[in-house]
């Protein structure tokens, strides 16, 4: 238990991370994922596959939020 407690807390920290990572960048540079900030997860789950927001599909994520969250 105490090794999951500790593989969701690296989620969500690894999560703010990312976001806070890619709102400094260099639009010229890579986008960084929560994964590459994650210390618990191996080479291949780092590989997962991953939806990247961009502004054709920002609105998926809107919509999910949304019906979590109401709006």
């Amino acid at each position: 238990m105490a090794e999951g407690r500790d593989q969701h807390a690296w989620s969500i920290a690894s999560t703010m991370m990312a976001l806070i990572a890619n709102c400094h960048r260099d639009s010229k540079q890579k986008t960084l994922t929560a994964d590459d900030f994650n210390p618990t997860l191996t080479k291949d789950e780092r590989k997962q596959n991953a939806i990247l927001i961009t502004d054709e599909n920002v609105h998926i994520m809107r919509d999910e939020f949304l019906k979590i969250y109401g709006g």
